[in-house]
């Protein structure tokens, strides 16, 4: 899988304040301290909001960190904590969270703070101590206290590393549900299967008839191949609550077994309540397009549109259909109104794409920086976006600087430096590649998705398979699940000469995710084991559905080679 697959959210102890001022001392030189302890602090308020004015988010948020230290005024930390978090200055929204903290340690909003950036730091152990005091202080009680940080913890946070977290929170708390609930959800989202379905049973157990925790174990049960079992799961929950959301949730179990006679039955049953009947609708065009059913799925999206319900999902998905059916123009249109949601980027680019075909380079770059620029929250994702279709179009040095610049001024977003490590690995400066994501594991030894980047691009790129294989091994250990990390598994493992081994793990990965590169490794594995007409099934069933991969017709080309 290559790196940009792989890349795809009370009481502050003194030593915990001087070690975020320490982890975050490279962001203020010496001579900039000098300054802040000699000048006003409403002299670099001054300066933050004309830098803010000007989209110079480092500068804005260095300056309202030096008004912050320099001042005793909780209300200009929280500012300068504020300011730098929203615009993912992590360093430096550690060390104004510190402050807020040194100015009010009972402040629950700056321990939250001071726990989210510490998150997006991987500083996991400073995380569990702030979101620990959140749970002591903050809530009714820490039951009430899991259930409310549960979606905060959901949003724009690296999912390995709240499953770390939360991990060590259950332990503190073994004998609530909540606790075990929280974690259970987590380890789902990071791809964790086992411990999902671990913490679901417990707490189930803890709650017996509570129904939220029998969903989400009829969930892990599914997704670790259980599926009667989350069939019988689910019956159990209608027996004592037979409300229509557990109805539905019946339902699209169903499905997701394959049994879609029965599903579509009992959706149909459910279609005429006003609780679920927008739920059902979408369910039946998600179902229809996955079937091909193109324009009962499009009647559905457009009623789904009408309703004022999943108008962005539904949106991009009549893009979709408009696309596959080369109505250029109509595609376009829907995918531009795509304007928020996780739908928003993937739709912007595809209309960028679109405006390539039509009008050239300029105007699909354009289009998606002026979609950064109008949506700060698609900022970064607008610029790796860019930077992607540099390449695409043979611009690689292009994109490289671009990302550079971004780099410069966003010197903590981890997902920049995957996107130039993809570049550099795709113009062949793989040393340099290499030592990027080095450096990047340095700061976060724990992350799966560093670990696994790293282990890929030695496996893939050098002869240094053993060490390769033992980071991927590291990153599967966290994220078992990760058709990305299986993906990686599995080509290691054929780089070792294990091929049988590597077909395993690269049939599982296939499971999990649509990717032409886990089509194209399939492809070599049967290659190597001498199946050679499944691998040219695979391989032109993938170019079919991955026209524009040519990796897979490299393959195909070396099969045909192979054969002559």
């Amino acid at each position: 899988m290559n790196s940009a697959t792989l890349i795809a959210r009370a009481g502050c102890s003194a030593l915990l304040c001087l070690f975020l001022a320490a982890c975050a001392s490279h962001v203020l030189s010496s001579a900039e301290a000098q300054d802040a302890a000699v000048a006003d602090p409403s002299s670099f308020v001054e300066e933050a909001e004309a830098a803010l004015q000007r989209g110079e988010y480092l500068a804005a948020s260095k300056a309202y960190l030096r008004a912050a230290m320099d001042a005793q005024d909780e209300l200009l930390a929280e500012q300068a904590a504020r300011v730098a978090y929203e615009h993912r200055q992590w360093s430096i929204a550690a060390q104004a969270a510190a402050r807020w903290l040194e100015l009010n340690e009972t402040s629950e909003e700056a321990r939250r703070h001071a726990a989210f950036v510490a998150l997006q730091l991987y500083q996991l152990d400073e995380a569990a101590e702030h979101l620990g005091a959140l749970l002591e202080t903050a809530y009714i009680n820490p039951q009430a206290g899991f259930l409310a940080l549960l979606p905060q913890l959901a949003e724009e946070l690296p999912e390995a590393a709240v499953t770390s977290v939360l991990q060590k929170l259950v332990a503190k708390y073994p004998d609530l549900a909540e606790a075990h609930y929280a974690l259970a959800q987590s380890a789902l989202q990071s791809d964790n299967f086992a411990l999902a379905l671990e913490h679901a049973q417990k707490a189930r157990e803890l709650g017996p008839y509570w129904s939220p925790a029998a969903l989400l174990l009829a969930r892990a049960q599914l997704l670790t191949g259980h599926g009667e079992h989350a069939l019988e799961t689910v019956k159990a929950v209608l027996e004592n609550d037979d409300r229509d959301t557990h109805r539905l949730e019946y339902a699209l179990l169903l499905l997701q077994l394959g049994r879609e006679e029965e599903g579509k039955k009992e959706l149909a049953a459910l279609a005429s309540g006003d609780e679920v009947s927008v739920l059902v609708e979408r369910a039946l065009a998600d179902l229809d397009f996955r079937l091909g059913n193109n324009d009962a799925a499009a009647k559905r999206y457009t009623n789904l549109v009408t309703s004022g319900r999943f108008v962005y999902e539904s949106l991009y998905y009549l893009g979709a259909i408009a696309e596959s059916r080369q109505n250029w123009n109509d595609a376009l249109q829907l995918y531009s109104r795509v304007a928020g949601s996780d739908f928003a980027t993937a739709a912007q680019m595809r209309a960028a794409r679109i405006k390539i075909k039509q009008e050239g380079l300029e105007a699909g770059l354009k289009h998606m920086e002026d979609f950064g620029a109008a949506r700060p929250r698609y900022r970064i994702e607008s610029i790796t976006a860019r930077a992607a279709l540099l390449a695409e179009n043979g611009e690689p040095a292009a994109a490289i600087e671009l990302l550079d610049q971004a780099i410069e001024q966003y010197p903590d977003v981890v997902d920049l430096r995957y996107a130039r490590v993809f570049q550099l690995e795709a113009t062949d400066q793989v040393n340099a590649a290499i030592d990027e994501l080095r450096a990047l594991l340095a700061k976060r030894p724990d992350d799966p998705v560093a670990l696994n980047a790293l282990g890929y691009t030695l496996v893939d790129r050098t002869t240094r398979y053993r060490e390769g294989y033992n980071l991927i091994e590291q990153a599967l250990r966290q994220t078992p699940d990760s058709g990305a990390v299986l993906d990686s598994m599995g080509w290691a493992l054929h780089r070792l000469g294990r091929h049988e081994e590597a077909l395993e793990y690269l049939e599982k990965a296939r499971r999990r995710i649509s990717d032409p590169e886990v089509e194209e490794h399939l492809g070599a594995v049967l290659m190597s084991l001498g199946r050679e007409d499944e691998a040219r099934t695979t391989l032109m069933r993938a170019i079919e559905r991955f026209p524009e991969h040519d990796d897979l017709k490299k393959r195909l080309q070396e099969l045909d080679a192979k054969k002559r």
